[in-house]
């Protein structure tokens, strides 16, 4: 924790030096929320300071609302959740950085028909069609290979039921927008994909969580949270969950959808990672048809730089759903459209996800092999691997100490809605690396240093 060798060099009385150089860490991100602080015995003894002085400092600490004291269990770090994964925070000066904390691949798979598409799609487009009209939820055109494709996923669906988004980020954020009011609750996975969570706080929207799992959400867990009437809409991923990578079995769907109809609230189900398992899992969606908006995209398959997706929108929706899409993009690109159309209709699509697949399944396996013994969930096909953290350790302090050996992952904080009951891990996205070889010599990194242990364990230890 670099953050204790600030304090030395900061001047001034020692408890202002403390709590400036913790003030200093969470705006950096190297502490994130949830995170233990070293008792205040530990911390004076590396200090060479009197314990009265780090209890002062701590005492200052919680002034500023960063901190809170728990009694028997130490004092906790109050920081706002982050809304972006490792990379985007300050990175150590001169370090080759592999950043495998982004869940997406690092370009298309290598499909020669791809490159002829896209020569087809620069020749022949109706430029004036598409460049001259504001299609608001799609081209019917558009929406029709939507349709075909979502039939691919197991969900039914007409031309007129589909709306065509900038991507399954921008259809989250205008669900959200169209079925809540600022204000309101909205129930979602107690670890959960941290940008439905940024999307529902830009709103002014209140998430709320829901426990979970081996098996994903839980029902009595919902039950209880939708007795109180307070919450109207569910977001929640029930196939390959970012980031514990849960896929729900057909036993726990039938009962969630059960009790969703009971209280006939709103489901939002994010499935873009769908396509990656075979046979298909029968979404929430095809259970709950008049209930659920269903959301899934080309940025897993195709990669990020396709920014279209498709959703899935019952009537009761359509014109808040549009509303918040003209408010947002006023409609998807529809050139990107166009190709992600081709890509449908061609069958492209399909070999692109066969390819991804097949990515996929070895790099998994390089996982195997390297984090053999340790404790993670992941699925044959996943793009990446949630490594729970051992006794000694916290997510966001090995996340920082993996960074400083120049590899990037996520730790907990950016997914646990409930930081008090949640399972500490980071999630290692293994699509990220450039390679095989990369991918090799980084995840031996992280388990290297997973199985060292915690540097600061004797500092941060509870006494």
């Amino acid at each position: 924790m670099k953050w204790i060798y600030e304090v030395r060099r900061l001047k001034g009385p020692r408890y202002l030096a403390i709590a400036e150089a913790v003030t200093r860490a969470i705006d950096n991100g190297e502490l994130l929320n949830g995170a233990r602080l070293p008792t205040h015995r530990s911390l004076a003894d590396h200090l060479e300071l009197d314990v009265t002085t780090v209890t002062r400092a701590y005492s200052e600490i919680q002034r500023r609302g960063l901190a809170e004291a728990r009694v028997g269990q130490g004092t906790f770090v109050l920081a706002t959740l982050p809304d972006s994964p490792a990379s985007s925070l300050p990175m150590p000066p001169n370090t080759p950085f592999v950043d495998l904390s982004h869940n997406f691949p690092p370009g298309a798979p290598p499909l020669p028909n791809l490159r002829e598409l896209a020569n087809e799609v620069a020749r022949d487009l109706d430029y004036g069609a598409l460049f001259g009209r504001q299609s608001d939820a799609g081209i019917v055109s558009h929406r029709a290979a939507g349709a075909a494709y979502l039939e691919t996923l197991g969900v039914k669906a007409g031309s007129d039921d589909i709306v065509v988004c900038a991507g399954a980020q921008h259809g989250i954020a205008i669900a959200l927008a169209a079925l809540t009011e600022p204000g309101e609750t909205i129930l979602m996975e107690a670890t959960t994909f941290y940008g439905a969570r940024a999307a529902a706080r830009m709103l002014g929207r209140k998430p709320v969580p829901v426990a979970m799992d081996d098996d994903g959400l839980m029902p009595d867990a919902l039950e209880d949270a939708l007795r109180s009437g307070q919450s109207r809409v569910l977001y929640c991923a029930p196939t390959l969950h970012n980031p514990t990578t849960t896929i729900m079995p057909p036993a726990r769907r039938k009962a969630i959808a059960k009790i969703c109809e009971r209280y006939k609230i709103a489901v939002i189900e994010d499935d873009v990672y769908g396509f990656l398992l075979l046979p298909r899992r029968e979404p929430l969606a095809a259970r709950l048809n008049s209930q659920a908006i269903y959301i899934t995209s080309f940025s897993k398959s195709c990669g990020p730089g396709l920014r279209i997706g498709y959703m899935r929108v019952p009537e009761q929706w359509r014109r808040a759903v549009g509303t918040a899409l003209r408010a947002t993009t006023l409609m998807a690109p529809p050139i990107e459209a166009e190709i992600a159309a081709r890509l449908v209709r061609t069958g492209l699509v399909a070999q692109l996800e066969d390819a991804q697949r097949a990515r996929n399944t070895e790099r998994q396996r390089i996982a195997e092999q390297t984090f053999r013994g340790l404790d993670y969930s992941s699925s044959p096909t996943a793009f990446h691997v949630w490594l729970r953290m051992p006794a000694g350790w916290q997510s966001e302090v090995f996340a920082a100490e993996a960074k400083l050996r120049g590899v990037g992952v996520s730790p907990a904080a950016f997914f646990n809605l409930d930081s008090k009951n949640a399972h500490d891990a980071v999630r290692v996205c293994l699509s990220a690396a450039e390679n095989n070889d990369v991918l090799q010599r980084t995840t031996k990194i992280l388990a290297d240093l997973m199985v060292s242990g915690n540097p600061w364990a004797t500092t941060a230890a509870i006494v």
